[in-house]
């Protein structure tokens, strides 16, 4: 492959994103006040809750509970390939996807080929995981940033490059997800009723510990007729 059949290029998506997927609260630093006998009170029922979760098959949620109350604040390693399964990131990743696959055919058209290779990025976006789209994982994130890059190929000999042709041509994409939040609560949120402010207040006490979840998935395919694995 030279140039200029495969030249790189770069396309983007309609949607902006960030550069920084970091979503601070407004909490109080950890550690900062005094704890309250209510405080240390939801501390010991939230840790036995735990093994309740895990034994129901809620296991994300239970380790990430865990996680928090443990305090130590230390990163929490995830794998992307799992909340991608939920219908709310596949359906974010296909919009991609297909936007990528037009503008790659676009160019590759008004160049007549001689565009066809395209490095490919979302920057950072946010996704909401509901509770009837995964209980577990709504437990466990309720909503992620996630950032997909990638290289997308126009694959030789599906159709013949016309300038302003319509025509999408076979692509195929090697991609990466990575994924990213900031694990606490916010005092001004409530979810099915329940105030997060006593939650979030275990951090402020130093009783919990908020904490960034971070996850890189390896190499990952998708093409015109769908993933590949």
């Amino acid at each position: 492959m030279t140039a200029p059949e495969r030249q790189s290029s770069v396309i983007h998506t309609s949607r902006t994103g960030r550069p920084d997927p970091r979503t601070p609260n407004g909490n109080a630093p950890y550690a900062s006040r005094m704890p309250r006998w209510r405080d240390r009170a939801l501390a010991l029922g939230l840790r036995a809750m735990v093994p309740l979760w895990r034994l129901v098959g809620l296991r994300t949620g239970a380790a990430s509970l865990r996680h928090y109350l443990v305090g130590r604040g230390a990163p929490f390693v995830i794998d992307p390939a799992q909340p991608l399964r939920a219908k709310p990131f596949r359906r974010a990743a296909l919009t991609h996807f297909e936007e990528w696959w037009a503008l790659a055919a676009i160019r590759w058209h008004d160049s007549e080929g001689a565009e066809s290779v395209f490095e490919t990025t979302t920057h950072w976006h946010g996704v909401l995981i509901r509770r009837v789209d995964d209980t577990d994982w709504w437990l466990a994130m309720r909503g992620l940033q996630y950032r997909i890059t990638g290289r997308i190929e126009v694959l030789p000999g599906t159709t013949t490059a016309l300038p302003g042709s319509p025509v999408l041509p076979d692509v195929r994409l090697v991609y990466r997800v990575e994924v990213y939040k900031d694990w606490g609560f916010d005092k001004d949120k409530d979810e099915y009723g329940m105030s997060f402010t006593p939650l979030a207040h275990l951090h402020e006490v130093g009783l919990a510990r908020e904490f960034p979840v971070t996850g890189h998935s390896g190499e990952l395919v998708w093409t015109s007729n769908g993933p590949t694995g």
